[in-house]
Protein backbone atom coordinates (compact mmCIF):
# COMPACT_ATOMS: atom_id res chain seq x y z
CA UNK A 1 0.00 0.00 0.00
CA UNK A 2 3.00 2.35 -0.09
CA UNK A 3 3.80 4.35 -2.89
CA UNK A 4 7.50 4.05 -4.06
CA UNK A 5 9.50 7.07 -5.14
CA UNK A 6 12.56 7.07 -6.92
CA UNK A 7 14.72 10.35 -6.53
CA UNK A 8 18.49 10.73 -8.11
CA UNK A 9 20.70 13.29 -8.72
CA UNK A 10 23.89 14.29 -10.10
CA UNK A 11 23.29 12.81 -13.65
CA UNK A 12 25.40 15.23 -14.98
CA UNK A 13 28.73 15.73 -12.60
CA UNK A 14 28.35 19.25 -11.70
CA UNK A 15 25.10 19.80 -11.12
CA UNK A 16 25.16 19.05 -7.68
CA UNK A 17 22.38 20.74 -6.17
CA UNK A 18 20.30 17.74 -6.20
CA UNK A 19 22.89 15.78 -4.06
CA UNK A 20 23.37 17.89 -1.23
CA UNK A 21 19.41 18.49 -0.84
CA UNK A 22 19.09 14.92 -1.77
CA UNK A 23 20.94 14.48 1.76
CA UNK A 24 19.47 16.63 3.75
CA UNK A 25 16.34 15.51 2.74
CA UNK A 26 17.03 11.87 4.05
CA UNK A 27 18.62 13.40 7.18
CA UNK A 28 15.38 15.33 7.85
CA UNK A 29 12.61 12.67 7.05
CA UNK A 30 14.50 10.05 9.37
CA UNK A 31 14.42 12.52 12.34
CA UNK A 32 11.05 13.08 11.54
CA UNK A 33 10.43 16.47 9.79
CA UNK A 34 8.01 14.71 7.50
CA UNK A 35 5.77 12.32 9.25
CA UNK A 36 3.65 11.21 6.41
CA UNK A 37 6.79 9.82 4.31
CA UNK A 38 7.78 6.88 5.99
CA UNK A 39 4.17 5.35 7.14
CA UNK A 40 3.39 6.09 3.15
CA UNK A 41 6.32 5.69 0.95
CA UNK A 42 9.37 3.65 0.16
CA UNK A 43 11.93 6.00 -0.93
CA UNK A 44 14.85 4.71 -3.21
CA UNK A 45 17.65 7.34 -3.43
CA UNK A 46 20.80 7.80 -5.42
CA UNK A 47 21.82 11.06 -4.47
CA UNK A 48 25.35 10.61 -7.35
CA UNK A 49 24.02 9.12 -9.92
CA UNK A 50 27.23 9.87 -12.17
CA UNK A 51 29.95 8.76 -9.96
CA UNK A 52 32.30 9.20 -12.94
CA UNK A 53 31.57 12.47 -13.68
CA UNK A 54 31.21 13.54 -10.15
CA UNK A 55 34.83 12.40 -9.18
CA UNK A 56 36.36 14.53 -12.18
CA UNK A 57 36.94 17.41 -10.62
CA UNK A 58 38.15 20.56 -12.75
CA UNK A 59 37.74 24.77 -12.20
CA UNK A 60 34.34 25.11 -11.40
CA UNK A 61 34.05 28.07 -14.57
CA UNK A 62 35.95 25.21 -17.19
CA UNK A 63 33.27 22.85 -15.90
CA UNK A 64 30.65 24.98 -15.56
CA UNK A 65 31.30 28.34 -17.06
CA UNK A 66 27.34 29.84 -16.06
CA UNK A 67 27.41 28.58 -12.79
CA UNK A 68 28.17 30.40 -9.01
CA UNK A 69 29.95 27.48 -7.82
CA UNK A 70 30.89 25.74 -6.06
CA UNK A 71 34.96 24.90 -7.29
CA UNK A 72 36.22 22.59 -7.87
CA UNK A 73 33.15 21.38 -9.75
CA UNK A 74 32.53 17.69 -11.53
CA UNK A 75 32.31 17.12 -15.37
CA UNK A 76 29.13 16.77 -17.01
CA UNK A 77 29.74 13.19 -18.89
CA UNK A 78 30.78 9.53 -17.05
CA UNK A 79 34.04 8.21 -18.68
CA UNK A 80 32.70 6.90 -21.51
CA UNK A 81 31.90 10.38 -22.23
CA UNK A 82 28.06 9.18 -22.50
CA UNK A 83 26.02 12.00 -21.38
CA UNK A 84 23.00 9.62 -18.99
CA UNK A 85 20.18 11.58 -19.82
CA UNK A 86 20.26 10.86 -23.29
CA UNK A 87 20.66 6.81 -22.81
CA UNK A 88 17.35 5.14 -21.20
CA UNK A 89 16.13 3.73 -24.04
CA UNK A 90 19.53 2.47 -25.42
CA UNK A 91 20.76 2.10 -21.71
CA UNK A 92 24.73 1.56 -22.94
CA UNK A 93 26.15 2.96 -20.03
CA UNK A 94 26.49 1.01 -16.76
CA UNK A 95 24.81 3.18 -14.69
CA UNK A 96 21.39 2.67 -16.92
CA UNK A 97 21.52 -0.54 -16.87
CA UNK A 98 22.20 -0.68 -13.19
CA UNK A 99 18.75 1.25 -12.69
CA UNK A 100 16.52 -0.82 -15.44
CA UNK A 101 17.89 -4.03 -12.85
CA UNK A 102 17.92 -2.99 -9.68
CA UNK A 103 15.31 0.03 -9.07
CA UNK A 104 12.81 -0.24 -12.26
CA UNK A 105 13.05 -4.40 -12.16
CA UNK A 106 12.95 -4.05 -8.61
CA UNK A 107 10.98 -1.29 -7.17
CA UNK A 108 9.12 -0.15 -10.39
CA UNK A 109 8.82 3.36 -8.60
CA UNK A 110 5.82 5.24 -9.00
CA UNK A 111 7.23 8.85 -9.28
CA UNK A 112 11.04 9.27 -10.43
CA UNK A 113 12.23 12.76 -9.07
CA UNK A 114 15.54 13.71 -11.25
CA UNK A 115 17.41 16.69 -9.68
CA UNK A 116 19.75 19.23 -12.29
CA UNK A 117 20.94 22.41 -12.87
CA UNK A 118 19.87 24.15 -15.74
CA UNK A 119 22.70 27.19 -17.26
CA UNK A 120 19.76 27.91 -20.10
CA UNK A 121 18.02 31.34 -20.69
CA UNK A 122 18.65 33.39 -18.01
CA UNK A 123 15.62 33.86 -16.48
CA UNK A 124 14.14 35.19 -12.80
CA UNK A 125 13.01 31.93 -11.46
CA UNK A 126 14.63 29.83 -8.53
CA UNK A 127 13.97 26.16 -10.19
CA UNK A 128 12.13 24.89 -13.31
CA UNK A 129 10.25 21.44 -13.79
CA UNK A 130 8.92 19.34 -16.18
CA UNK A 131 6.07 16.53 -16.28
CA UNK A 132 6.66 13.71 -18.53
CA UNK A 133 6.78 15.48 -21.88
CA UNK A 134 5.05 13.72 -24.85
CA UNK A 135 1.63 13.47 -26.67
CA UNK A 136 1.36 9.82 -25.91
CA UNK A 137 2.02 9.48 -22.36
CA UNK A 138 -1.16 8.21 -20.41
CA UNK A 139 -3.21 11.28 -20.45
CA UNK A 140 -4.16 10.41 -16.53
CA UNK A 141 -0.66 10.40 -15.91
CA UNK A 142 -0.19 14.12 -17.99
CA UNK A 143 -3.25 15.72 -15.69
CA UNK A 144 -2.08 14.82 -12.26
CA UNK A 145 1.61 15.86 -13.09
CA UNK A 146 0.45 19.24 -14.66
CA UNK A 147 -2.40 20.02 -13.03
CA UNK A 148 -2.56 18.60 -9.74
CA UNK A 149 0.99 18.06 -8.60
CA UNK A 150 3.15 20.54 -10.07
CA UNK A 151 0.41 23.23 -9.36
CA UNK A 152 -0.01 22.84 -5.66
CA UNK A 153 3.80 22.66 -5.56
CA UNK A 154 4.80 25.63 -7.17
CA UNK A 155 1.85 27.16 -5.11
CA UNK A 156 2.73 26.61 -2.52
CA UNK A 157 6.67 27.00 -3.00
CA UNK A 158 5.47 30.77 -3.49
CA UNK A 159 3.05 31.40 -0.74
CA UNK A 160 5.08 29.79 2.08
CA UNK A 161 8.79 30.21 0.76
CA UNK A 162 8.88 33.30 -1.88
CA UNK A 163 10.55 30.95 -3.97
CA UNK A 164 9.86 31.24 -7.68
CA UNK A 165 9.11 28.26 -10.04
CA UNK A 166 8.08 27.95 -13.84
CA UNK A 167 7.77 25.08 -16.46
CA UNK A 168 11.32 24.39 -17.93
CA UNK A 169 11.73 25.89 -21.13
CA UNK A 170 14.29 28.65 -23.20
CA UNK A 171 12.91 31.81 -24.52
CA UNK A 172 13.41 32.42 -28.28
CA UNK A 173 13.20 35.83 -29.92
CA UNK A 174 12.25 34.21 -33.47
CA UNK A 175 8.75 35.32 -32.86
CA UNK A 176 6.66 37.97 -31.72
CA UNK A 177 5.61 37.38 -29.18
CA UNK A 178 8.64 35.77 -28.03
CA UNK A 179 8.46 32.11 -27.27
CA UNK A 180 9.21 29.55 -24.08
CA UNK A 181 9.92 25.94 -25.30
CA UNK A 182 10.72 22.69 -23.44
CA UNK A 183 12.83 19.99 -24.49
CA UNK A 184 12.03 17.01 -26.37
CA UNK A 185 9.36 14.83 -26.01
CA UNK A 186 11.66 11.57 -26.59
CA UNK A 187 12.27 8.90 -24.04
CA UNK A 188 16.09 8.73 -23.97
CA UNK A 189 15.15 11.72 -21.05
CA UNK A 190 14.84 10.02 -17.50
CA UNK A 191 11.48 12.02 -16.47
CA UNK A 192 10.08 11.12 -20.26
CA UNK A 193 11.59 7.61 -19.88
CA UNK A 194 9.45 7.10 -16.50
CA UNK A 195 6.09 8.54 -18.32
CA UNK A 196 5.97 6.03 -20.93
CA UNK A 197 6.58 2.97 -18.21
CA UNK A 198 2.97 5.02 -16.96
CA UNK A 199 4.72 6.31 -14.01
CA UNK A 200 5.41 9.93 -12.82
CA UNK A 201 8.50 11.77 -14.05
CA UNK A 202 9.33 15.05 -12.62
CA UNK A 203 12.34 16.86 -13.81
CA UNK A 204 13.34 19.52 -11.05
CA UNK A 205 16.08 22.20 -13.24
CA UNK A 206 17.45 24.56 -10.25
CA UNK A 207 18.93 27.91 -11.74
CA UNK A 208 22.67 27.51 -12.34
CA UNK A 209 23.49 31.68 -11.83
CA UNK A 210 22.20 31.97 -8.24
CA UNK A 211 24.01 31.28 -5.34
CA UNK A 212 24.95 27.85 -4.22
CA UNK A 213 22.88 27.76 -0.76
CA UNK A 214 19.92 29.15 -2.81
CA UNK A 215 19.93 26.49 -5.18
CA UNK A 216 19.91 24.12 -2.82
CA UNK A 217 17.65 25.39 -0.71
CA UNK A 218 15.25 25.91 -3.82
CA UNK A 219 15.83 21.94 -4.77
CA UNK A 220 15.08 20.90 -1.07
CA UNK A 221 11.86 22.48 -1.22
CA UNK A 222 11.18 21.62 -4.23
CA UNK A 223 11.97 17.80 -3.98
CA UNK A 224 10.49 17.72 -0.23
CA UNK A 225 7.23 19.29 -0.90
CA UNK A 226 6.66 16.78 -4.24
CA UNK A 227 7.31 13.92 -1.96
CA UNK A 228 5.18 15.60 0.81
CA UNK A 229 2.26 16.00 -1.88
CA UNK A 230 2.46 12.21 -2.90
CA UNK A 231 2.63 10.99 0.74
CA UNK A 232 -0.60 12.77 1.29
CA UNK A 233 -2.21 11.24 -1.67
CA UNK A 234 -0.97 7.59 -2.29
CA UNK A 235 -3.60 5.67 -2.63
CA UNK A 236 -4.56 7.93 -5.85
CA UNK A 237 -0.82 7.84 -7.19
CA UNK A 238 -1.03 4.30 -7.11
CA UNK A 239 -4.26 3.83 -8.68
CA UNK A 240 -3.48 6.13 -11.55
CA UNK A 241 -0.52 3.96 -12.37
CA UNK A 242 -2.19 0.89 -12.10
CA UNK A 243 -5.40 2.02 -14.30
CA UNK A 244 -2.62 3.30 -16.81
CA UNK A 245 -1.25 -0.41 -17.08
CA UNK A 246 -4.05 -1.57 -17.77
CA UNK A 247 -5.36 1.04 -20.59
CA UNK A 248 -2.10 -0.04 -22.23
CA UNK A 249 -2.43 -3.42 -22.12
CA UNK A 250 -5.73 -2.54 -24.43
CA UNK A 251 -4.39 -0.41 -26.66
CA UNK A 252 -3.70 -2.67 -29.18
CA UNK A 253 -7.45 -4.46 -29.20
CA UNK A 254 -8.81 -0.62 -28.87
CA UNK A 255 -7.09 0.08 -32.43
CA UNK A 256 -5.04 2.56 -30.43
CA UNK A 257 -2.31 4.68 -32.13
CA UNK A 258 0.89 6.11 -30.87
CA UNK A 259 3.00 8.94 -32.39
CA UNK A 260 6.27 9.26 -34.30
CA UNK A 261 6.63 12.48 -34.70
CA UNK A 262 5.69 15.41 -32.35
CA UNK A 263 5.79 19.57 -32.00
CA UNK A 264 5.22 21.68 -29.43
CA UNK A 265 1.91 23.17 -29.14
CA UNK A 266 0.85 26.64 -27.03
CA UNK A 267 -0.93 26.76 -24.00
CA UNK A 268 -1.34 30.43 -24.84
CA UNK A 269 0.30 33.75 -23.94
CA UNK A 270 1.86 34.40 -20.33
CA UNK A 271 4.19 36.31 -18.52
CA UNK A 272 7.83 34.94 -18.12
CA UNK A 273 10.08 36.70 -15.72
CA UNK A 274 13.34 37.14 -17.80
CA UNK A 275 16.94 39.39 -17.29
CA UNK A 276 16.33 42.74 -18.16
CA UNK A 277 18.83 44.15 -20.37
CA UNK A 278 21.26 46.76 -19.39
CA UNK A 279 24.26 47.75 -21.93
CA UNK A 280 25.77 49.47 -19.23
CA UNK A 281 26.35 46.56 -16.98
CA UNK A 282 27.75 43.68 -17.67
CA UNK A 283 26.91 41.43 -15.66
CA UNK A 284 28.90 37.89 -15.35
CA UNK A 285 27.64 34.67 -16.76
CA UNK A 286 27.73 33.06 -13.68
CA UNK A 287 25.77 35.74 -11.80
CA UNK A 288 22.73 36.33 -11.16
CA UNK A 289 20.92 39.37 -13.55
CA UNK A 290 20.98 42.42 -11.98
CA UNK A 291 16.81 43.13 -12.30
CA UNK A 292 14.35 41.01 -14.44
CA UNK A 293 11.47 42.06 -16.31
CA UNK A 294 7.93 40.10 -16.72
CA UNK A 295 7.81 39.60 -20.66
CA UNK A 296 4.95 37.81 -22.59
CA UNK A 297 5.99 34.23 -24.11
CA UNK A 298 4.10 31.88 -25.85
CA UNK A 299 4.29 29.02 -23.90
CA UNK A 300 5.22 26.11 -25.87
CA UNK A 301 5.77 23.09 -23.24
CA UNK A 302 3.05 20.26 -24.69
CA UNK A 303 3.27 17.89 -27.34
CA UNK A 304 1.05 16.75 -30.21
CA UNK A 305 1.90 13.99 -32.36
CA UNK A 306 2.16 14.80 -35.70
CA UNK A 307 2.40 11.29 -37.53
CA UNK A 308 1.11 8.27 -36.20
CA UNK A 309 0.71 4.69 -36.33
CA UNK A 310 -1.60 1.90 -35.12
CA UNK A 311 -0.20 -0.37 -32.07
CA UNK A 312 0.41 -4.13 -33.83
CA UNK A 313 -0.22 -7.00 -31.43
CA UNK A 314 3.36 -7.71 -31.46
CA UNK A 315 6.67 -7.02 -32.91
CA UNK A 316 8.91 -9.83 -34.42
CA UNK A 317 12.91 -9.53 -33.45
CA UNK A 318 15.17 -12.11 -35.43
CA UNK A 319 17.50 -14.21 -32.96
CA UNK A 320 20.42 -12.53 -34.58
CA UNK A 321 19.57 -9.40 -33.02
CA UNK A 322 21.28 -9.82 -29.85
CA UNK A 323 22.06 -6.22 -29.09
CA UNK A 324 18.45 -5.51 -29.18
CA UNK A 325 17.29 -8.60 -27.25
CA UNK A 326 19.58 -7.65 -24.70
CA UNK A 327 17.55 -4.44 -24.29
CA UNK A 328 13.96 -6.09 -24.82
CA UNK A 329 15.42 -7.76 -21.37
CA UNK A 330 17.32 -5.16 -20.06
CA UNK A 331 13.73 -2.64 -19.80
CA UNK A 332 11.60 -5.98 -18.65
CA UNK A 333 9.62 -6.21 -22.01
CA UNK A 334 7.01 -9.23 -22.17
CA UNK A 335 8.49 -11.53 -24.62
CA UNK A 336 8.49 -15.46 -26.07
CA UNK A 337 11.47 -17.14 -27.70
CA UNK A 338 9.80 -19.24 -30.13
CA UNK A 339 10.21 -22.84 -29.54
CA UNK A 340 9.85 -23.65 -33.29
CA UNK A 341 9.02 -22.11 -37.10
CA UNK A 342 5.91 -20.02 -37.20
CA UNK A 343 3.88 -18.57 -39.66
CA UNK A 344 2.57 -15.28 -38.85
CA UNK A 345 0.73 -12.40 -40.98
CA UNK A 346 2.95 -9.32 -40.32
CA UNK A 347 3.45 -5.89 -41.74
CA UNK A 348 6.93 -5.56 -43.07
CA UNK A 349 8.48 -1.69 -43.56
CA UNK A 350 10.59 -2.02 -46.91
CA UNK A 351 13.36 0.99 -47.09
CA UNK A 352 13.63 3.25 -49.38
CA UNK A 353 16.21 6.00 -48.17
CA UNK A 354 18.88 5.43 -45.18
CA UNK A 355 20.77 8.35 -43.50
CA UNK A 356 23.34 8.24 -41.28
CA UNK A 357 25.06 10.71 -39.36
CA UNK A 358 28.31 11.88 -40.46
CA UNK A 359 29.81 11.65 -36.88
CA UNK A 360 28.99 9.59 -33.70
CA UNK A 361 26.68 10.71 -31.29
CA UNK A 362 26.72 9.25 -27.70
CA UNK A 363 29.44 7.34 -29.24
CA UNK A 364 26.53 5.83 -31.69
CA UNK A 365 26.19 6.45 -35.10
CA UNK A 366 22.70 7.56 -35.57
CA UNK A 367 20.50 6.19 -38.28
CA UNK A 368 16.86 7.51 -39.98
CA UNK A 369 15.09 6.01 -42.75
CA UNK A 370 11.91 6.05 -44.47
CA UNK A 371 9.94 3.44 -46.26
CA UNK A 372 6.65 2.12 -46.37
CA UNK A 373 4.60 -0.85 -44.73
CA UNK A 374 3.69 -4.19 -46.78
CA UNK A 375 1.27 -7.07 -45.44
CA UNK A 376 3.07 -9.83 -45.63
CA UNK A 377 3.01 -13.74 -44.42
CA UNK A 378 6.49 -14.92 -42.82
CA UNK A 379 8.16 -17.58 -41.43
CA UNK A 380 9.40 -16.51 -37.59
CA UNK A 381 12.51 -19.23 -37.20
CA UNK A 382 12.95 -20.95 -33.35
CA UNK A 383 14.59 -18.21 -31.32
CA UNK A 384 13.33 -15.34 -32.77
CA UNK A 385 11.63 -12.92 -30.07
CA UNK A 386 8.35 -12.36 -30.07
CA UNK A 387 6.99 -9.18 -28.02
CA UNK A 388 3.13 -8.54 -28.01
CA UNK A 389 1.75 -5.17 -27.53
CA UNK A 390 -0.83 -6.55 -25.36
CA UNK A 391 1.53 -5.36 -21.66
CA UNK A 392 1.58 -2.42 -19.82
CA UNK A 393 5.13 -1.12 -21.33
CA UNK A 394 3.31 -1.40 -24.79
CA UNK A 395 4.84 2.40 -25.04
CA UNK A 396 8.30 1.52 -24.02
CA UNK A 397 8.17 -1.80 -26.85
CA UNK A 398 6.92 0.63 -29.59
CA UNK A 399 9.63 3.47 -29.12
CA UNK A 400 12.59 0.68 -29.38
CA UNK A 401 10.69 -1.60 -31.63
CA UNK A 402 8.89 0.27 -34.48
CA UNK A 403 11.61 0.54 -37.44
CA UNK A 404 11.72 4.32 -38.06
CA UNK A 405 11.34 5.26 -33.93
CA UNK A 406 13.38 8.54 -33.47
CA UNK A 407 14.43 6.66 -30.55
CA UNK A 408 14.57 3.26 -31.07
CA UNK A 409 17.00 -0.01 -32.35
CA UNK A 410 17.23 2.06 -35.53
CA UNK A 411 18.27 5.40 -34.27
CA UNK A 412 20.95 3.81 -32.14
CA UNK A 413 21.97 1.70 -34.67
CA UNK A 414 21.23 -1.44 -32.14
CA UNK A 415 21.05 -3.64 -35.51
CA UNK A 416 23.06 -6.63 -36.44
CA UNK A 417 21.56 -6.53 -39.85
CA UNK A 418 22.77 -3.66 -42.38
CA UNK A 419 19.76 -1.25 -43.55
CA UNK A 420 19.49 -1.45 -47.56
CA UNK A 421 17.55 0.73 -49.45
CA UNK A 422 14.82 -2.30 -51.17
CA UNK A 423 15.35 -4.54 -48.82
CA UNK A 424 12.37 -4.88 -45.75
CA UNK A 425 14.11 -3.94 -42.25
CA UNK A 426 14.38 -6.55 -39.52
CA UNK A 427 12.01 -6.04 -37.06
CA UNK A 428 8.45 -7.18 -38.41
CA UNK A 429 4.93 -5.93 -36.81
CA UNK A 430 2.88 -8.54 -36.09
CA UNK A 431 -0.76 -8.87 -36.77
CA UNK A 432 -1.91 -11.31 -34.65
CA UNK A 433 -0.87 -12.79 -31.42
CA UNK A 434 -2.21 -15.73 -29.68
CA UNK A 435 -3.54 -14.44 -26.19
CA UNK A 436 -1.27 -16.62 -23.30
Amino acid sequence: GRAVIYLQANIHGGEVEGKEAALAILRDACRGKYPLWLPNLVIVCVPVYNVDGNEALGPGLRQRGHQDGPDPVGRRTNDDRLDLNRDCLKADSPEMRGVLTRVWKVWDPHVVLDLHTTNGTRHGFSLTYSPPLGADVDAAIQHWSKKVLLRDVSDKLREKHGILTFDYGNSSSRSQPRSWTSFSPQPRYVTNHAGIRNRFGILSEATSFLPFAHRIEATTLFTSTVITHVAAHVDDVIRICAEADQRSRQMADEGGKLGLSFEAVSRGPEQVLLEKKNPEVRTPPHKGPAEVESIVHDVRVDFRAVTSRSVPAGWLVPREETQLIERIRLHGLQHEVLAGDQLLTTESFWITEVTASPRPYQNRINRTIDGELREENHIAKIGDVLVPSRQAQVRTAFWLLEPDSSDGATTWSLLETPLRVGTPHPIRRVQLVAKQ
